[in-house]
């Protein structure tokens, strides 16, 4: 706003879509009947879409994918398809497989000892009926002509025992085969019954390895948590103003404080998810209260007043309004708004005498 002796003139600079947009009134100073200025805070429906883009780019890098663009819920709810995969890395599923491998294992080494044994008790009982065979001679049968009741000759097996130096050859022929299936089958008893125990020692040595990987996992992802959580929380405290990059930097806070209830499984994150959720809804209630600027030149007669302020939606466009969707003080406007009045009005009584005035106040 400049005033001068004859006018006082206003001009406001802005920017749309198509450029650089300009806005000048001028007034006889005669014509000034007062200007009311007004310097406030407004609820900016366009900050308000600035809010919701910040909070998707936000998500969008957060969780990696197109998740965050088409889901407005919670963020509990949001982070909860990238959760299960951060808490998973590549050596706990290692871990996972390789312990799952090895109880495998150990049943397969379970099912194959009862085997063994019952192959071995097999092998010692055909033993000791080959030594006893081996000793009286082989049990065979013979077909031996005799007669029955009614005086008929017929043929019936009859067993004996084969003592013939033959027969306790071929007895001792099988014996020593059965005391090598024993000697064998006592073998194989013996390296399925270390095959279980090894497989037992190897799968108490997977589940360690897979609880050390998931619990150390865990911790790292607690602390790393609550580095986010807790570092996301603080620029809103410490920085002065920046609402847009604090709401930014915010939505760190309820996806590390997420991470760490996943990791940890301690409901007290919960609590700090849900205060982490309403300091973002603080910080998008004040991005949206933008400094606003209204000025209304009152002039004499009937012509109306100039109002000098923001468009909104909801109202309809006049034709003595900006058409700006903000108007925002400079860092001399309060300095300005307490000066205006007291300059037209010394021009107005006195004149260039008041003009003169006003550069030389002593």
């Amino acid at each position: 706003m400049q005033v001068t002796n004859k006018r006082v003139i206003f001009r406001a600079a802005g920017r749309s879509v198509g450029g650089r947009t300009i806005l000048q009134h001028e007034f006889a100073i005669g014509e000034i009947a007062g200007i009311e200025a007004k310097k406030n805070y407004k609820f900016s429906f366009l900050y308000l879409i600035f809010a919701v883009l910040i909070i998707v780019l936000a998500n969008l890098i957060i969780n990696g994918s197109m998740l965050g663009i088409m889901d407005f819920r919670s963020p509990l709810y949001l982070y909860a398809a990238r959760i299960p995969g951060i808490m998973s890395p590549s050596y706990i599923l290692k871990a996972q497989v390789q312990e799952n491998a090895a109880i495998a294992q150990r049943k397969q080494a379970e099912g194959d000892l009862p085997k063994a044994e019952a192959k071995l008790k097999a092998a010692k009982d055909a033993e000791e009926k080959a030594t006893a065979d081996a000793q009286t001679g082989i049990l065979k049968t013979r077909r031996v002509l005799s007669r029955d009741t009614w005086g008929y000759s017929t043929y019936k097996n009859v067993p004996y025992r084969d003592t013939t130096p033959a027969g306790l050859k071929e007895a001792q022929d099988k014996l020593d085969t059965a005391i090598a299936a024993r000697e064998k089958a006592e073998q194989e008893e013996q390296a399925a019954t270390a095959a279980l125990e090894t497989a037992k020692v190897n799968e108490a040595n997977a589940i360690k390895a897979r609880v050390f990987a998931e619990n150390s996992w865990k911790v790292i992802m607690t602390l790393t948590g609550l580095i986010l959580g807790f570092g996301g929380l603080i620029p809103f405290f410490m920085v002065n103003k920046k609402f847009g990059l604090k709401l930014l930097i915010l939505n760190l806070s309820p996806f590390g404080f997420t991470l760490s209830l996943a990791a940890s499984g301690f409901s007290v994150w919960k609590l700090f998810i849900a205060i982490s959720e309403i300091i973002i809804l603080v910080c998008i209630f004040l991005f949206c209260f933008r400094q606003n600027l209204i000025i209304r030149i009152k002039t004499k007669g009937a012509k109306e007043a100039i109002d000098i302020c923001r468009d909104t939606l909801f109202t309809r466009r006049k034709e003595n309004g900006t058409g700006f969707s903000e108007v925002i003080p400079t860092v001399e406007t309060e300095s300005a708004i307490r000066e205006i009045g007291a300059i037209i009005g010394e021009i107005q009584n006195l004149g260039d005498a008041g003009l003169a005035r006003l550069k030389n106040p002593s």
